[in-house]
């Protein structure tokens, strides 16, 4: 018969209140007293009892034996020498172990050292200006359309009315000019206007030049030193002459530094807004209902660190937008300068923006693997703990106490961290140009940048603290009379920790390989979608230069050629419009419209050049001379307008000051982003030019292009050819998701490869602890293939609960992820599945290399210790 044994909770409370020095002879006489109440009284009686006597053993003899037993925490030289010296040889000797424990941490810190640089980054912009703490950006919203620009009038008006205002700024947006030096002509597409206190409220630094004076005269330019090396060979270009659009002579005032990559302005020349005042009606009249500026706003330092004090000036500046006469309802806000970057799902913006959400997402995963590359270390460790008790137990004997033996492990840990940190920083030097490439950003690692390195080493610290912490409490926690006598067992409290660890990578890796699916499956989506006309073949070129003023010239050469008859000129694509205006009347309308109407004008053969859809009506016709002042309107704007595809077509329609028609309704076609949801069109009739669409046929692009290219030779010789693909610019709007896909698939696999290493470092040692029972097994008559199940059928069990924690985890990420497209794909039952068999996949080919290898170990070896 067995002796009954006390509850493993109880004797966990023992083990946890009683001091270690006594702890085998008090466990021992309790375990004897149990069984006996046990016998005598019942189970219930005996816990009570077992529970009594614990408490009884404690006072007073606890506080006594720790003021007589104070154990020693002096390390000597001697000592420390030693412990290195041991640590090294147990590396050196145990090179298998040794390699999957520094690999799985080189490999962890590596990649968290890759996402941290790119964090440091994207948190970094406009951080260098002087007084980014002050620097606001005034933007607004009318209704659900947000967007960054604001009326050209506001920044000068608001300044002189509100005292808080030190000072305002605007900016246009990016206006491409073909820039002319001798015989070198380029399209510069970074070059904008900006006021002439520009330099003075932010601090991009000017080379050469007058700050107070360079963007003061009309004729004057200021290019960065990166620009004037391209056109002079050298950056002392101050007092030379650059031609702008085959037009106007400006001259250099000053050389700017170029634009640092941290900065969400990016430029390569700005010109003085005086120079667009001559010609531009919104500068020469102060406008307050013409939104196309963008506007930055120096608050004063109590103001600036006040929310409070920004809704109060908010407030004002509605008020005076209202005494203005403005009846539009609109709502302000100031967005902090450095949060313009990460912060910014506003429409008429800045391209190059980031994403908050990127970067709480990777930030996430980038700690996640560092605590995944540390399991490995704890599991790794663990799985030889049999090897090194022997080693415990002798140490104990000859007057170790557990404070230097947890220091020992402890340090053991801290050589494993620093080695891997060495050989980590020597793949992220390996890494960086392919990471730079996928991420597009300016990222370095200087290690004599004196933050950066106590960062690095701090990550080091903290790894092997965190690596070791487990394996040094549990290797020092061995009782020496049970190690030396062979009788040490692993406790189920151990055990199970260890399980919640590899349970917690796969966790990790499951989710990872959700987000790179669905990020994948995103993509393909909006790939895939009808966006209400054919994107296919759309080859486009811009009517720069002498094009604009030699229209029927340039229609009448590309209708007679074969490979660009099928043409329409449109004021611009359809990938990220931004005109829009709340000044249209319609028939029927109750109220003053407070929505926001984007327009685009295009020709008689848009319809069928984009081989979009009428639902009602016709289209632009030149058999109709009325269609000048005639309009088309999508299914959005007929929606909003309160109409239908039976009445829409005739009804009366005033768009800004022009009145007329609706001749039809066209199916709606998205012109930006999936990002944002349809918006109500009006297609008015153009009639100044903007860029020519042609559809070419399957294989003829490049001939096309030829074509396209004598067109242009022909009409516009002073200005470069210049084309582009209208899909490769729709794809393109989605760059960050293809890089967060890539980024994603990248850690993704790598997070499988180090959950894959800590798999493996439990199957060797839940192998390692079975071997005499496979031994008894195999002697028995057990299979390999029934010994590989048996070892398997655990990790099994682990990976299913990790598959069951992780699939709530990945479903709600994901859908939040998704929430930012007002499109988007659906998030299957099977993309889930799919991540989780490929992890059981992967995971079980890891453990059938020792499950196979432990089947097959000759049970004479195991068995002959008995």
């Amino acid at each position: 018969m067995n002796t009954p044994l006390p509850p493993r909770w109880a004797k966990v409370l023992l083990l946890w209140l009683h001091p270690e020095n006594t702890i085998e002879e008090v466990e021992g006489d309790l375990d004897e007293l149990y069984a006996y109440s046990y016998q005598r009284f019942g189970k219930r009686k005996a816990v009570l009892r077992y529970l009594l006597n614990v408490v009884s053993v404690l006072p007073p003899f606890v506080r006594r034996r720790k003021t007589q037993y104070k154990p020693s925490l002096s390390l000597s030289p001697d000592m420390l020498k030693n412990y290195f010296k041991i640590a090294w040889r147990n590396i050196v000797r145990q090179k298998a172990y040794s390699i999957l424990n520094i690999a799985g941490l080189s490999i962890g810190m590596a990649c968290s050292i890759l996402i941290l640089l790119w964090v440091q980054n994207e948190l970094s912009y406009d951080r260098f200006h002087d007084r980014a703490s002050q620097l606001f950006r005034l933007t607004c919203s009318a209704g659900d359309f947000k967007t960054a620009v604001s009326a050209a009038g506001m920044a000068g008006g608001l300044q002189a009315q509100l005292p808080q205002i030190k000072s305002g700024v605007r900016i246009s947006k990016l206006s491409p000019m073909l820039f002319e030096v001798g015989e070198k002509k380029v399209e510069e597409k970074r070059v904008f206007y900006a006021d002439s206190n520009f330099l003075e409220v932010f601090s991009f630094p000017l080379l050469s030049g007058n700050t107070a004076t360079a963007l003061k005269d009309p004729g004057a330019i200021l290019i960065t030193e990166e620009t004037a090396k391209k056109y002079y060979g050298t950056s002392d270009a101050v007092g030379k002459t650059i031609r702008i659009n085959n037009n106007d002579n400006f001259t250099i005032a000053g050389i700017l530094a170029n634009s640092p990559s941290n900065s969400h302005l990016q430029f390569d020349a700005i010109i003085p807004m005086k120079t667009m005042a001559k010609w531009n009606g919104d500068l020469q009249n102060d406008t307050w209902n013409n939104f196309n500026f963008y506007t930055y706003l120096e608050l004063d330092p109590e103001t600036a660190g006040s929310v409070p004090a920004q809704q109060k000036v908010l407030l004002q500046i509605a008020n005076v937008f209202k005494a203005r006469g403005q009846d539009i309802k609109l709502d302000f806000q100031l967005q902090p300068l450095t949060d313009i970057h990460l912060h910014s799902n506003l429409q008429i913006d800045l391209p190059g923006h980031g994403n908050i959400q990127y970067v709480n997402i990777f930030l996430i995963v980038a700690i996640f693997i560092l605590v995944v590359a540390c399991i490995n270390f704890m599991n790794l460790s663990t799985a030889r703990s049999e090897r090194r008790a022997k080693e415990v137990g002798l140490r104990k004997v000859v007057g170790a106490n557990r404070y230097q033996l947890v220091f020992q492990f402890l340090g053991e840990s801290l050589i494993f961290s620093f080695l891997s940190l060495v050989i980590a920083i020597g793949i992220v030097y390996l890494l960086l140009p392919v990471f730079k490439m996928l991420t597009e950003k300016t990222l370095a690692i200087n290690l004599l940048d004196g933050k950066l390195l106590l960062s690095l080493i701090g990550i080091a610290v903290l790894t092997g603290l965190l690596s070791g912490s487990y394996p040094a409490l549990f290797l020092s926690g061995f009782a020496p009379v049970k190690v030396l006598k062979s009788k040490m067992r692993v406790a189920g409290g151990n055990l199970l920790f260890r399980n919640a660890l590899v349970v917690t990578q796969f966790v990790v890796a499951i989710v990872l390989l959700v987000g790179t699916a669905v990020v994948y499956k995103q993509l393909d989506f909006i790939k895939e979608r009808n966006l209400g006309f054919d994107k296919s073949n759309l080859l486009y070129l811009p009517m720069t230069g002498e094009l604009g003023g030699k229209q029927q010239a340039l229609k009448a050469s590309l209708a007679q050629n074969p490979l660009t008859e099928n043409f329409t000129v449109i004021s611009g694509l359809p990938t990220n419009h931004e005109s829009g205006t709340i000044d249209v009347i319609w028939d029927g309308q109750t109220a003053k419209n407070q929505v926001v109407f984007p327009s685009f004008d295009v020709d008689e053969n848009f319809v069928k050049v984009f081989k979009s859809q009428l639902l009602a009506g016709r289209g632009f016709d030149k058999a109709f001379s009325g269609d000048s002042s005639s309009y088309m309107i999508n299914e959005k704007a007929m929606q909003v307008m309160g109409m239908n595809l039976e009445n829409a077509v005739g009804k009366s329609l005033t768009f800004g000051e022009t009145k007329g028609t609706i001749i039809g309704v066209v199916k709606d076609f998205h012109f930006k982003s999936l990002q944002y949801a349809m918006e109500p069109l009006v297609l008015r009739l153009n009639k100044w030019g903007g860029v020519v669409v042609v559809r070419t046929t399957a294989g003829s692009n490049e001939q096309a292009i030829k074509a396209l290219g004598r067109i242009n030779q022909q009409l516009n010789p002073a200005f470069p050819f210049t084309f582009g693909f209208l899909d490769k610019d729709l794809d393109n709007l989605y760059r960050s998701e293809q890089q967060m896909g890539s980024i994603f698939n990248l850690f993704a696999g790598l997070a499988i490869f180090i959950s894959c290493l800590g798999l493996y470092g439990l199957s060797a040692f839940m192998a390692e602890q079975r071997t005499k029972e496979i031994g008894v097994r195999k002697v028995l008559g057990a299979t390999v293939a029934g010994m590989v199940g048996l070892l398997a059928r655990d990790f099994l069990k682990l990976i299913l609960i990790a598959i069951v924690i992780a699939s709530p985890i990945a479903w709600y990420a994901m859908n939040k992820w998704l929430q930012g497209f007002a499109y988007q794909t659906t998030l299957e039952w099977w993309v889930i599945a799919l991540a989780a068999i490929l992890a059981t996949g992967i995971a079980l080919f890891t453990i059938s290399f020792q499950s196979i290898k432990a089947a097959l170990m000759n049970p004479v070896k195991s068995l002959r210790s008995e």
